[in-house]
């Protein structure tokens, strides 16, 4: 067997690797987006455009001004136990140990940020071309994946599908 065969053996092996990898990586998204459960949150805009990045907006979650667990610093994560009132979930405690979880409520995990608690999804980026939306009221529905992450499902612009 020559060289030339030999490295081309290990170029196609890595190739073949590096495309397995990423199919699954999108194969478990894609999973987590039509298969977990899916939770109400309000939502609000809090910058709605980067000259560098292009068009997205920062979203901020009324489950983001739970209060950190003491000892919790920047940058490190905690458990939050989302229940539901009057159609969305709200952030109802938050702990260092991962707690019991009771009948309706949903448990996520948050990074104890600048702006207090973050889910990993702050930023929404806008579709190419569409600009930057105007609406009233701004809902996301999110997924929650069964390692307790957030994934944005869907942005609701004045209660219809965006975009």
């Amino acid at each position: 067997m020559t060289t030339m065969t030999k490295n081309t053996r290990w170029f196609v092996l890595v190739v073949a690797a590096q495309a397995v990898f990423l199919l699954g990586w999108a194969g478990w998204h894609e999973h987590v987006r039509t298969n977990a459960p899916v939770i109400l949150l309000k939502t609000r805009p809090v910058d709605p455009r980067d000259l560098l990045r292009g068009d997205y907006m920062i979203l901020g979650y009324d489950i983001g001004a739970v209060k950190p667990p003491e000892g919790v610093h920047d940058g490190y994560e905690f458990w939050v136990r989302l229940g539901k009132l009057d159609g969305y979930h709200v952030a109802v405690a938050a702990s260092v140990e991962k707690p019991e979880v009771l009948a309706g409520e949903v448990l996520v995990r948050a990074t104890k940020g600048a702006r207090g608690a973050e889910y990993g999804i702050e930023n929404y980026y806008v579709p190419e071309g569409k600009g930057t939306p105007t609406f009233a009221k701004i809902e996301v529905e999110a997924s929650v994946s069964p390692t307790h992450r957030l994934h944005i499902k869907r942005v609701l612009l004045d209660e219809k599908a965006y975009p």
